[in-house]
């Protein structure tokens, strides 16, 4: 890696994405050459929460406490905001598998993660085991309908809201400066929170075997489109958790791109980028987290 290009051209690119701030850090896992801009800066997980809870879920498995056939019932309480299946199947449907929510979970399913992470003791069992796991500057501290209802100034999260239409309803109701009230107080809220560094040392732990035994990073991170995807040369292959939540009255909170890349040589690197609080459009944004993948790659 030629680090001191390399930060040139994401120095570059931040720019390009102001006034969102830009995270990123990346590992070659064979040398473990490790390189990050504003590494040690804390970023809203969003979306990538599901990457903590699916590898505690995971680990729960493999130890034989969290059985994938076990079934989970469904209460009006236990639902979440958009995009969830299966908030959206209550309550005609109350019962679902482990396995079920697991897959679930990984396309980024609010209700089913905070099932699964009630189920592994909530998100302070969450905590305890990445800090057993000696992971640090990764922290999940609420449930998903706890985040999504306090950045936007609402009361807890009720049954009638479920569904996209019911749920931008809610949200439109409040008024616009007590949301953007709550957007501020979400951008500096420590809570759910991790830093670029402390998610690729995630990264490395679990396909280092110390988080599980056997470790699948499709099953951990999806295989999510676009994003990173579009910076790969040819051959290359990608596993990849990526996305961005729904931008509020201008402004989208946090984007992320979190993947393991392998070479067409064999070299594997693990990617982690975050962008918080941009007042891009989505086109705009992908292309800002393309861009820096493609720069890392090109000074490989």
């Amino acid at each position: 890696m030629k680090p001191k290009r390399l930060q040139k051209r994401i120095e570059a690119i931040a720019v390009r994405a102001q006034p969102a701030v830009l995270g990123v850090a990346v590992e070659d896992l064979g040398t473990r050459q490790l390189w990050a801009f504003n590494g040690d800066r804390s970023f809203p997980l969003g979306g990538a929460a599901r990457i903590p809870i699916l590898a505690s879920v995971m680990a729960e498995t493999e130890a034989g406490r969290l059985p994938q056939n076990e079934i989970l019932p469904v209460r009006d309480v236990d639902l979440s905001p958009p995009p969830s299946v299966v908030a959206d199947a209550w309550p005609a449907r109350q019962t679902w598998s482990v396995a079920e929510l697991e897959s679930l979970a990984r396309e980024g399913d609010t209700t089913a993660l905070d099932l699964l992470t009630k189920r592994v003791g909530g998100p302070g069992g969450i905590n305890g085991w990445l800090q057993v796991k000696r992971i640090d500057n990764v922290s999940v501290d609420r449930y998903r309908r706890q985040i999504a209802t306090d950045a936007r100034g609402l009361a807890s999260f009720r049954a009638a809201w479920k569904g996209e239409t019911a749920w931008r309803a809610a949200v439109n109701a409040v008024p616009a400066d007590q949301r953007a009230s709550a957007g501020r107080e979400r951008a500096s809220d420590p809570r759910d929170t991790a830093t670029p560094v402390g998610m690729i040392r995630l990264l490395e732990a679990f396909i280092n075997r110390e988080l599980v035994q056997k470790p699948d990073p499709a099953k951990l991170l999806g295989r999510d489109p676009g994003y990173l995807a579009a910076a790969l040369p040819k051959d290359a292959r990608i596993i990849q958790s990526a996305g961005a939540a729904p931008p509020d009255l201008g402004v989208s909170p946090t984007s992320h791109a979190i993947a393991f890349v392998e070479l067409k040589d064999g070299r594997r690197i693990a990617f982690v980028i975050f962008l918080a609080a941009s007042t891009a459009d989505a086109a705009t944004r992908e292309r800002i987290v393309a861009d820096v993948g493609r720069a890392v790659l090109e000074e490989f």
